[in-house]
């Protein structure tokens, strides 16, 4: 599993984005997701229809559980970067994950993950929402 699919990316396609869509088609497989971002998924649901979309999407790929390793790893991760980069604990769960599992993340979230020293990124483009029928560049 080369690739973990941040939450952020995959909010995108379960809202029908073009670009976002068209990105993650691209994408080789295999690749995988982090139960938090499931979590994250899960929470973000509109709608009974909505969660019943997601559990499909879920039920496609591996997620990647939480562990004792993860959960120590992303607490190092806080104490050296969440006051100085303002990074997040389901951020810092989800890098903490790739890392372990050595997986490349593929996020928007640049900002928050681009200091994380040995976490290989890749940031689609800036900004995913694409105006209808355009393509992300690649």
């Amino acid at each position: 599993m080369p690739f973990l699919i941040d939450s952020n990316v995959l909010i995108d396609v379960s809202r029908g984005n073009a670009g976002a869509i068209k990105y993650v088609d691209r994408l080789p497989e295999p690749w995988a997701l982090s139960q938090v971002t499931a979590m994250e998924l899960i929470v973000g649901a509109r709608d009974k229809r909505d969660l019943a979309t997601i559990d499909g999407f879920l039920s496609l790929y591996p997620l990647v559980p939480l562990s004792d390793s993860i959960g120590t790893a992303a607490c190092r991760l806080l104490k050296t970067d969440a006051k100085s980069h303002g990074l997040h604990v389901f951020d810092s769960l989800i890098a903490a994950t790739a890392m372990e599992k050595a997986l490349t993340l593929v996020t928007l979230n640049r900002k928050h993950d681009q200091m994380i020293e040995g976490l290989q990124l890749e940031v689609p483009v800036t900004k995913l929402r694409c105006p209808s029928g355009s393509v992300p560049p690649r």
